[in-house]
């Protein structure tokens, strides 16, 4: 069945004190799932402000069937939109306007989609990890930096598809790290997802994400 998370607006985590910069956190095609959330919590703990675009309107798939019909729905505007409006917010919000990027699958493809645009709109990015997602193209309007942690087996993000986004990424000038963790296939990271979940390698991953951003965005 699809459950109903909450009413649709974006999930939101503050620090305690004056955040050091703004991270976006790009849901899967599951939704805001308590995955999501506890990823917007912890960075909220090391002093950012994340936020979580719902881009399935409250909604939270619990079989990827359910996830495609809700990742297919007719929408009244791209959700690219929605996702840059939330970030938007809550920069404005909080005064962060350093901004990076934690995508999971599907929010990686958007990650990337939104880090090689140069329309006005698109605030400037400074970095980007991704989970299990690649994304080809021209990256060099690109401003941020790149991390990627990608499964040993993966039937959605091919060898193929992972050197062509290396090689994209060179000639756009771009500064990336690609990890691959052993033993693992799609949604390594996500804990509710039992028969993908691998904890060692999540907690790794994490802590690489962690010191990326603290590497790439600023201080307070």
């Amino acid at each position: 069945m699809v459950e109903p998370a909450h009413k649709g607006d974006p999930y939101v985590a503050e620090p305690d004190g004056r955040p050091r910069a703004t991270v976006a956190v790009l849901h899967a095609w599951w939704g805001v799932t308590p995955v999501i959330r506890r990823v917007c919590d912890d960075l909220a703990g090391l002093g950012y402000v994340a936020v979580a675009p719902d881009l399935f309107g409250g909604e939270i798939a619990t079989t990827a069937a359910e996830a495609m019909v809700l990742r297919g729905r007719r929408r009244s505007r791209p959700m690219w939109r929605e996702i840059v409006e939330s970030i938007g917010t809550a920069q404005r919000l909080h005064g962060a306007k350093a901004l990076g990027q934690v995508g999971f699958s599907m929010g990686g493809h958007w990650a990337l989609w939104l880090a090689k645009q140069s329309q006005p709109e698109i605030p400037p990015i400074s970095a980007t990890s991704v989970f299990y997602a690649v994304r080809g193209g021209d990256y060099s309007q690109s401003t941020t930096a790149f991390q990627f942690h990608l499964a040993e087996t993966d039937p959605f993000v091919s060898e193929k598809s992972a050197g062509r986004l290396e090689r994209d990424l060179v000639a756009g000038g771009r500064q990336a790290e690609f990890f691959r963790y052993s033993g693992t296939g799609h949604w390594f990271f996500e804990w509710d997802r039992p028969e993908a979940y691998v904890s060692d390698a999540a907690a790794l991953a994490w802590s690489r994400t962690v010191s990326f951003l603290d590497r790439h965005l600023p201080g307070r």
